[in-house]
């Protein structure tokens, strides 16, 4: 006998431009990150609440939202990986599906993001009052074999997801972000997507921009490079620079104070994974960056000089 199912669209996304003007804790972006139907469904209907797991550095990480709009606005310094939970009306399983969603801000003169992805889910054997909540939010009926997995056809564009017990969910670990990496790295403090503690209110919104020029111009404290005592190209070594230019880049990095220079820097970083975030700084080792990346750090690095 063919068993019954339910697909419905989820839309995930987020919109990131430069502000104007940095903030008074020197944050140079705002973004705001939704979910919410395709088409303008209501899916109030069959979504409880949304939660959002921010970087651990801001106030608060936990969003949680309830009514629709479902969405977390904020302003900061760099991307991160931001988890997403939608929780559902439903007594029975699933309760919830999460999705990994990566929130990346504009690089340097780069035009503001706005980006949307469509996620597919599919309920097998719903219960009738949870399959009305869907039908009412713009789910539709598909007839397939029982089980998960059964009876599904994708769409050109969009993500399909078979909804299981929330025990069964994958969990990949944010991009770049590994304790086991290095300590000994390039510090860039206050690079990244971190709050101050005195910082009141928890999203953009709550707060206000500063006209103090003086306020603004201590952005960035410190930018410290540390990197490890070497001799010349080892064996095995990621790049093939010796101490001398090393150093040199280190020197050339030391002098930057521009948060909007600092913050390129940071993007071209990301882009090779290997760094570290902590509380209060952006880390990464020069030894361990391969010669492309190196070169593009001086190529930026130069004219600023």
């Amino acid at each position: 006998m063919a068993a019954q199912s339910v697909q419905i669209k989820l839309v995930l996304g987020h919109s990131a431009q430069w502000r104007k003007k940095p903030t008074t804790e020197g944050y140079t972006h705002d973004w705001t990150v939704l979910v919410r139907g395709e088409d303008g469904q209501d899916i109030r209907h069959f979504v409880e609440k949304v939660v959002f797991y921010l970087h651990e550095s801001f106030p608060k990480p936990k969003r949680v939202v309830k009514d629709p709009p479902y969405q977390v606005s904020e302003s900061g310094y760099g991307s991160f990986n931001l988890p997403v939970e939608v929780y559902f009306r439903n007594k029975d399983e699933p309760k919830k599906v999460r999705f990994e969603y990566d929130l990346l801000l504009p690089n340097l003169n780069d035009p503001p993001i706005n980006q949307i992805r469509s996620e597919c889910l599919t309920f097998q054997n719903p219960s009738e009052e949870f399959r009305q909540k869907l039908l009412k939010a713009g789910g539709a009926v598909s007839s397939g074999p029982g089980g998960v997995g059964g009876g599904v056809t994708g769409s050109a564009g969009v993500s399909e997801k078979q909804i299981k017990p929330p025990g069964m969910q994958k969990k990949r670990p944010a991009p770049g972000l590994d304790s086991d990496m290095p300590k000994k790295k390039k510090k860039l403090d206050k690079v990244k997507g971190e709050k101050k503690k005195k910082k009141t209110g928890s999203s953009s919104s709550e707060s206000s921009d500063s006209d103090s020029s003086s306020e603004s111009e201590s952005v960035v404290e410190e930018a410290l490079v540390t990197t490890k005592k070497t001799g010349n190209a080892k064996k095995n070594a990621p790049n093939s620079w010796d101490t001398a230019a090393l150093k040199r880049l280190h020197k050339q990095l030391n002098s930057l104070q521009d948060p909007q220079q600092l913050q390129e820097i940071v993007n071209i970083i990301e882009q090779t994974g290997l760094y570290n975030l902590t509380a209060s700084t952006f880390d990464f080792d020069l030894c361990k960056l391969d010669d492309s990346t190196l070169t593009r750090l001086v190529k930026f690095v130069e004219p600023a000089s």
